[in-house]
């Protein structure tokens, strides 16, 4: 999947370049656009008790990005565990094709109303996942209008 953006001034620093933190936050656009092409509904889930953390974030620059710049943040899901998935991330020049960092975040979903600890992902956001996984980063799979909350924590 892929998610296009143009870089804002306030996101450059006094060399007009972009500051690296932003991409961060590009990571976090990029995600939250791939989950809701998978039909997941954070709302919906955080009123069942059910929600996410970021474990790990990881991002390697290979090139800046300037003002007004065109990126694309091409979005797939890397691995998946019993608990938590990784999604895998490339910052390109929409303009240029090339690419500007390469980056990943871990996720663990937890218990948000108890105990706060790990909990088995929801089967249908694992079955989404897997069918975006399966199909080489395309998002295939929609878990919208099922339960994805009521997967039972282990």
């Amino acid at each position: 999947m892929e998610t296009e953006l143009r870089v804002r001034f306030a996101e450059t620093d006094a060399q007009g370049v972009v500051y690296y933190a932003h991409y961060f936050v590009w990571f976090e656009v990029a995600r939250v656009n791939f989950l809701r092409t998978l039909g997941f509904n954070y709302s919906e889930a955080e009123k069942a008790g059910i929600g996410f953390v970021i474990a790990e974030a990881y991002c390697r620059y290979l090139a800046p990005a300037h003002f007004d710049e065109l990126i694309k943040i091409k979005t797939w899901v890397e691995d998946i565990g019993r608990s938590s998935f990784t999604l895998g991330y490339e910052v390109i020049n929409g303009e240029t094709d090339q690419t500007l960092a390469l980056g990943k975040t871990t996720q663990v979903f937890l218990d948000m109303k108890g105990t706060r600890k790990p909990i088995p992902i929801p089967a249908p956001v694992r079955e989404a996942l897997e069918k975006a996984r399966d199909s080489g980063g395309e998002t295939g799979g929609n878990v919208e209008g099922r339960a994805v909350g009521k997967a039972s924590p282990h």
